[in-house]
């Protein structure tokens, strides 16, 4: 059997090797840091390894109160129909609260104050002076018992002189000797009518209160100058100001409600999120399948769709990385279980299978193993059996889909994470990278579980899978620190499930030579029959490919 030499991953296969994006394999850096496959930035050289997490993770509070103001025009935008119908409920409140209130109504009645002493031009200014300083305290007397109680004697009104006055309002105008006296009732006639009898009774307590002059006369007069009139149409309640502040507080309230939903929300959402987290490269996002989408896995499945393509954008990223000294071995993991870390662990394989001729999958999650279930093939012989010794290494691998080679993860050990770090386990991928052009290892979650954290030692790096809309962000970069606590190289994040409306990627239609092969049951020339499965021929298939 002939070992391969050890290497770049391709370069034995150049006849089947297409450039992916970035620049010329003769202009490189040490480093390249990615950005959905489409920028390239210099990075930290790969022989420092990992930059220190106090250096490559800021803190996630920080990031995550930092929004731009283009951003809270969107979280505006996004929670739409929540303010429109805030908007509504409030009319509707503003509505009930000014149909449910009695409308009052105002009449207002003027009385002028007058002095009757003064012949000469000096006599008439005093005389003006004192009926000045005296119309503050003539205005006082309108609310006061002396003055109410004939008028509801006068008008037979059911009240008090204490309640009537609570409806009285008595103003004098800057600079005049004028009282203004106007009264709300939810009758308009009654406040005409109450508002009149006022100043009827204050000129009459008035004379008597006023001081007498040399005939015995009052020294000070009021005299009605307008009679109150009933009103047409209530003051109270504003019905057109109520009702634009209830839409106007719906309305503000629907923005604050957006606004707190966006800042307190520490989901990842986008690249930004992923931004606000960590500097970590993003290989690339996959986007989430439609309800008229076929099941399965997207790369058999759906091999020319926009989600296929993610995965190739994520196999492109990976080779231009780091061109001195490509990965050849990584490890698929995610901060907790259901990011999609496995489904994104086969279907990065398959993406992987499309340049190289052998390629291998290996099922590293001892906990919760997966990729047996989705491969339809055996998994209680693999990777545990093969690391204890009693199966050997060529049966315990299944050709899957006649292009990736796979190796499940066995029966489920006592103690995954001790058989995982074991020597046994360093020597078997040892081994495996002389054999194989590419090998993608699935682990476990490394929150829940830190299997992960020796793998990605033997593995030239480690592959994050986080969940749009729904790993947290103290999860990431709890996650991205504990793989920098252990100088263990991140070659970057992956984001699963992206939902975009408006995708930048192309979107790949079938042509109607290619629907009708699929119609009668013909496979295209890069698709394999995917009722293939893992029975015992398979591994000697191996063992013949092998040799």
């Amino acid at each position: 059997m002939a070992a391969h030499q050890p290497g770049l991953c391709f370069s034995r296969h150049a006849a089947r090797w297409t450039p992916g994006p970035g620049p010329p394999p003769g202009q490189h850096d040490r480093r390249r840091s990615l950005r959905n496959g489409s920028g390239w930035h210099p990075g930290p050289d790969p022989a420092s390894g990992t930059t220190n997490a106090n250096e490559r993770l800021r803190d996630v509070t920080q990031r995550g109160s930092t929004m731009e103001p283009i951003e809270y025009l969107r979280a505006v935008a996004k929670q739409w129909l929540v303010i429109v119908l805030l908007g509504a409920l409030g009319f509707g409140a503003a509505w009930a609260y000014v149909s449910n209130e009695t409308p009052l109504y105002k009449s207002t009645s003027s009385v002028f104050v007058s002095s009757e002493r003064g012949e000469t031009t000096s006599e008439l200014v005093q005389a003006s002076t004192f009926s000045q300083n005296l119309v503050q305290s003539y205005a006082q007397l309108a609310s006061m018992p002396a003055v109410l109680n004939p008028v509801i004697a006068e008008l037979n009104l059911d009240t008090s002189a204490p309640v009537l006055a609570t409806s009285v309002v008595a103003a004098t105008p800057l600079n005049t000797v004028i009282i203004e006296i106007t009264v709300s009732n939810d009758s308009p006639a009654r406040a005409a009518a109450i508002a009149n009898s006022i100043t009827r009774s204050l000129a009459t307590v008035v004379q008597k209160l006023a001081p007498r002059g040399p005939n015995n006369t009052p020294s000070i007069t009021l005299s009605t100058v307008s009679t109150a009139q009933a009103a047409t149409v209530p003051y109270s309640p504003n019905t057109r100001l109520w009702l634009i502040t209830g839409v106007a507080g719906g309305l503000a309230l629907g923005v604050l409600f957006a606004l707190a939903r966006e800042l307190l929300d520490t989901r990842v959402r986008g690249e930004k999120g992923l931004l606000r987290v960590t500097d970590a490269p993003l290989l690339g996002k996959v986007g989430e399948k439609r309800r008229g989408d076929p099941a399965g896995l997207v790369m058999r499945s759906m091999p020319r769709s926009v989600l296929a393509e993610g995965y190739r954008r994520i196999r492109a990223n990976l080779e231009f990385i780091d061109v001195d000294s490509r990965p050849r071995c990584v490890v698929v993991t995610s901060p907790v279980v259901a990011d999609g870390k496995s489904t994104s662990a086969l279907n990065l394989a398959l993406a992987m299978a499309e340049r190289a001729p052998r390629v291998l999958l290996i099922d590293a999650d001892l906990r919760r193993p997966s990729i047996a279930g989705m491969c339809d093939i055996e998994g209680e012989v693999g990777l545990t059996t093969v690391l204890v010794g009693t199966v050997a290494l060529e049966d315990a691998v299944t050709l899957w889909a006649g292009v990736l080679h796979v190796l499940p993860s066995g029966a489920i050990p006592p103690n995954p994470g001790q058989l995982l770090g074991s020597t046994a386990m360093s020597d078997l991928v040892s081994r495996l990278r002389r054999e194989y052009d590419f090998i993608v290892i699935d682990s476990p979650p490394l929150l829940p579980a830190s299997d992960a954290l020796g793998l990605a030692h033997l593995a030239d790096g480690a592959i994050v899978v986080a969940r749009d809309k729904s790993t947290r962000r103290a999860q990431l970069a709890h996650t991205l620190e504990s793989l920098d606590a252990v100088k263990a190289r991140l070659l970057g994040v992956v984001l699963n499930r992206v939902n975009e409306r408006h995708s930048d990627a192309y979107d790949y239609v079938e042509s109607p030579s290619a629907k009708v092969r699929h119609s009668s049951g013909e496979q295209p020339a890069n698709e394999v029959d995917p009722d293939i499965s893992g029975s015992p021929a398979h591994a000697k298939e191996v063992s013949r490919t092998r040799s």
